[in-house]
C-alpha cells in the first residue's frame, strides 16, 4: 500500500504528480487541516478521481476537515474521517473500480427581465501605423543615447601619476653663535647658545728627551804594600789607600786582609770608595796611607786603577713637562667633548660644537718625576674644567633653512632639506662670539597643479593627453596614465572621475 500525506505547500497538481509516478495498485492518501493550497472546490478532488480511474487504482482518503471531506464525496472518492476505516475499506476492495460521477444541476433558467449574455468579441489584430513605429524608433534611439551619454560621463575614471621635475642644490651657511642672544636672527644668521661644563681627568706619558750623565760602577785594581819594619805586619781590609796628585784626592779601601813580611812586600785587592770615572787612574798614582798603617808600610800601584764609567741618560726637561701636558690636555678635550656632548643631549636636538670647548682651570696637576730627574718616561695627571656652548640644532637649521629658500630656483618648491654641521671658523668673521658652517642639501620639486592637469587632459585620447603633458609640464619622467575600463580610449569628461597623483622625486643621498 502506499501512503501519500498532502503538505502545506502541496496542491492538486502536485498531489495528481505523485499519483502518476506511483507503483503501487492502492493508495492511502491524507489531507490534514493544515493543507491551504486550495482544496476547496470539487475540481481538486476530481482530478485525483481520473488520475486514479486512468491508473486503475483503488484509492481512500483520510480528510479531517468536514467540509472538504463533502466536496470529496461529491466527486465519488471514498473519504474516511481515520487511518483505520480507510485501511479496512481497502482492504475489503482490491481494486477501484470507481464510482459514479454524480449529475450536475441543471443549469438555472435565467429571468424574463436578464438579458441573455453574449461572448466578447477577439480583439482584432491590427499592425499600427506607421507614423507610431518610427515615433517608437525615434524614442528608442535617444533612449539609446541617452543611457551611452550617461556612461561615458559616468562610467570611466582615470588615475595620472605626474612625476615633476626636480633640482638638487647645495649652499653654505655660515652660523654666528651669541651667548646673549634670545632668540634666532635669521636675517643675521645668529642663533642663541647655553654655556656647559664639567672636571675631567686624565692620565698621560711621554718619553723624555733630556739628556745627562750617569756614574756606573766603581773604579778597582791592586796595590803594592812594602814594609819597612823587621817583623811581618798584619793590614786589615778597609785599609784606606788615596792619591796625593791633584786638588781632591781619590780614595780607595782594601777588600781583604793581607800579610806584609819583615822588609818584605805583598799586593792587596782595592776598590774606590766613591762611584764614578775619578776612580780611575794611571799607574803610580796611590802613594799614601791614612791612618797609623801608614808608619809601618808604604804603597803604591804598580798598574792603572780602572773600571768606573759614566754613561748618557734621559732625563726630565721642561719641554718634556709641556710636553706632557699637552698630550694629557688633548686626550681630557676628547673625553670631555664626548661627555659635553651627552650633557647637551639631555635636551633634545642640541648639540656642541667642538671648536666651543675651553680650559677654564686645572684643579690639579701631579707629575712623575722633577725637572732634570733621570727617568725614561715622564707621566702625568690631570684633571681639568672645560666648558663649551651648546646650541640647538634647529636654530642652525632654521638659519640654513632660511637662506636654501631665498636661493630656491624659480618656479620650484623645497620638498626636502638636509644638513651637515661642519668645523668652526678659525678667524672671527661673524657678528657673534664663534661661526661655524652648515652644508645645506636642498631637494626642489616643479610647481604643478593638479587641477591644472586635468583641465589639459580632460576628454582628450590617452596619447595626445600624455603628450600635451610632456610638452606643458616640467617633468623628470613621462606621465602614468590608467583608464577604466581599459578599453574606453579617452580620459574621462567629468573631472571628479580623474584622480592626479603628483609623486615628488627623491633626494640624492
Amino acid at each position: 500500500m502506499e501512503t501519500i500525506t498532502i503538505q502545506a505547500t502541496d496542491d492538486r497538481y502536485t498531489v495528481r504528480e505523485t499519483l502518476r509516478r506511483i507503483d503501487d495498485t492502492r493508495v492511502l492518501v491524507t489531507l490534514p487541516w493544515e493543507a491551504d493550497q486550495g482544496w476547496s472546490l470539487p475540481m481538486d478532488f476530481e482530478i485525483q478521481r481520473r488520475i486514479a480511474q486512468s491508473r486503475n487504482l483503488d484509492m481512500a482518503w483520510i480528510i479531517e476537515d468536514p467540509e472538504r471531506r463533502g466536496l470529496a464525496r461529491q466527486t465519488g472518492l471514498p473519504v474516511f474521517r481515520s487511518e483505520a476505516a480507510a485501511q479496512r475499506h481497502l482492504a475489503q476492495h482490491q481494486r477501484f473500480a470507481g464510482a459514479r460521477q454524480p449529475a450536475l444541476p441543471d443549469r438555472p433558467k435565467l429571468p424574463w427581465w436578464a438579458a441573455t449574455p453574449r461572448r466578447p468579441k477577439a480583439p482584432s489584430r491590427q499592425s499600427p501605423p506607421a507614423w507610431l513605429l518610427a515615433l517608437e524608433a525615434v524614442v528608442l534611439i535617444v533612449v539609446l543615447f541617452a543611457v551611452g551619454v550617461a556612461f561615458v560621463l559616468a562610467v570611466p575614471s582615470a588615475e595620472i601619476v605626474i612625476h615633476p621635475a626636480i633640482a638638487d642644490y647645495t649652499r653654505i651657511v655660515m652660523v654666528s653663535v651669541d651667548p646673549t642672544a634670545e632668540t634666532v636672527d635669521l636675517d643675521l644668521g645668529i642663533i642663541p647658545s647655553q654655556r656647559i661644563g664639567d672636571e675631567f681627568e686624565g692620565y698621560a706619558e711621554i718619553v723624555t728627551s733630556g739628556r745627562g750623565y750617569a756614574i756606573s760602577g766603581r773604579a778597582s785594581g791592586s796595590v803594592l804594600f812594602t814594609n819597612l819594619l823587621g817583623q811581618d805586619y798584619q793590614i786589615p781590609a778597609s785599609t784606606v789607600v788615596r792619591t796625593s796628585a791633584g786638588s781632591y784626592p781619590v780614595r780607595y779601601g782594601t777588600t781583604a786582609d793581607v800579610t806584609v813580611p819583615a822588609f818584605g812586600q805583598a799586593s792587596a785587592p782595592i776598590e774606590a770608595l766613591a762611584e764614578g770615572p775619578r776612580g780611575n787612574v794611571d799607574a803610580y798614582q796611590i802613594n799614601l796611607i791614612e791612618g797609623v798603617v801608614g808608619f809601618a808600610v808604604r804603597v803604591t800601584n804598580p798598574e792603572p786603577i780602572g773600571g768606573a764609567e759614566s754613561n748618557t741618560v734621559r732625563t726630565v726637561s721642561e719641554e718634556d713637562r709641556v710636553r706632557v701636558r699637552n698630550l694629557a690636555a688633548q686626550q681630557i678635550i676628547a673625553e670631555a667633548y664626548n661627555g659635553l656632548q651627552e650633557l647637551a643631549a639631555a635636551e633634545p636636538g642640541r648639540f656642541l660644537p667642538r671648536q666651543t670647548l675651553i680650559v677654564q682651570s686645572a684643579p690639579k696637576a701631579g707629575y712623575t718625576h722633577l725637572v732634570g730627574e733621570q727617568t725614561d718616561i715622564l707621566g702625568l695627571s690631570l684633571r681639568l674644567l672645560v666648558t663649551g656652548e651648546s646650541v640647538q640644532a634647529r636654530d642652525a637649521q632654521a638659519v640654513a633653512y632660511g637662506q636654501l629658500v631665498a636661493q630656491l630656483p624659480d618656479g620650484y618648491t623645497l620638498t626636502d632639506a638636509r644638513f651637515e654641521y661642519g668645523e668652526a671658523a678659525e678667524e672671527q668673521i661673524g657678528p657673534g662670539l664663534f661661526t661655524f658652517f652648515v652644508t645645506a642639501h636642498g631637494h626642489a620639486t616643479a610647481k604643478i597643479n593638479a587641477e591644472d592637469v586635468m583641465v589639459l587632459v580632460q576628454g582628450t585620447p590617452i596619447e595626445e593627453a600624455q603628450a600635451k603633458l610632456v610638452e606643458a609640464l616640467p617633468l623628470s619622467r613621462p606621465p602614468e596614465i590608467t583608464v577604466t575600463p581599459s578599453w574606453f580610449p579617452y580620459l574621462p569628461f567629468v573631472d571628479v572621475n580623474t584622480h592626479v597623483e603628483i609623486v615628488p622625486g627623491q633626494m640624492t643621498p
